[in-house]
């Protein structure tokens, strides 16, 4: 009979398990109505935050953060060029916003994806990504391009609640009531 009662929280555990997984591939949305992926524009150029990932490692580069509370977030980003003339792609543009509305500065990371420093020509599209380094406890919540004659953000969300809680809580259901069948079809039979 206790057998059945361990089942219950290595389900349960699967399920946190499951919704983390989740919660980690979600996209970020832009500040304007746009949905996953779509661009945000202004007279000159045109942004697009693919994803936003965050680790204390990254697998091909050999260094940790500089302070042992800070992780490396990153984010994949394509920019086009949508006015007359060229514009510069410098990194140095690129910001992330907290909660707490503190700015981190994008860090340079030797990666195979590391965004291009050019002059973008007009029409033409650059796609990378720009590294930072933020505080394992921040809530980052916007990624900013601000240069001399552009300001653009694209809002990252901190859970994204209308998607990962309602399958957390269908799951989390799921569980109990496959749980409450297992426990009571084992109470029955042994009852009698």
């Amino acid at each position: 009979m206790r057998a059945g009662f361990l089942h219950i929280p290595s389900l349960f555990m699967l399920v946190v398990l499951m919704t983390i997984l989740a919660a980690q591939n979600v996209q970020p949305v832009s500040a304007e109505p746009a949905g996953i992926g779509e661009w945000v524009s202004d007279s000159r150029i045109s942004l697009c935050v693919h994803s936003f990932s965050s680790a204390q490692s990254i697998s091909y580069y050999p260094y940790n953060p500089d302070t042992a509370e800070y992780v490396f977030a990153w984010v994949d980003v394509s920019l086009k060029n949508v006015g007359g003339e060229e514009v510069s792609t410098n990194s140095l543009y690129a910001f992330l916003r907290d909660a707490d509305d503190y700015i981190y500065e994008r860090i340079i990371v030797l990666s195979p994806k590391q965004w291009q420093l050019i002059d973008l020509p007009p029409g033409e599209t650059v796609r990378g990504e720009i590294y930072f380094e933020v505080p394992a406890q921040a809530v980052i919540t916007k990624f900013q391009w601000i240069d001399y004659q552009s300001f653009i953000s694209v809002i990252i969300p901190e859970f994204p609640s209308f998607l990962i809680l309602p399958l957390f809580m269908t799951l989390t259901l799921l569980t109990v009531i496959i749980c409450k069948r297992r426990h009571t079809r084992k109470s029955c039979s042994t009852s009698l």
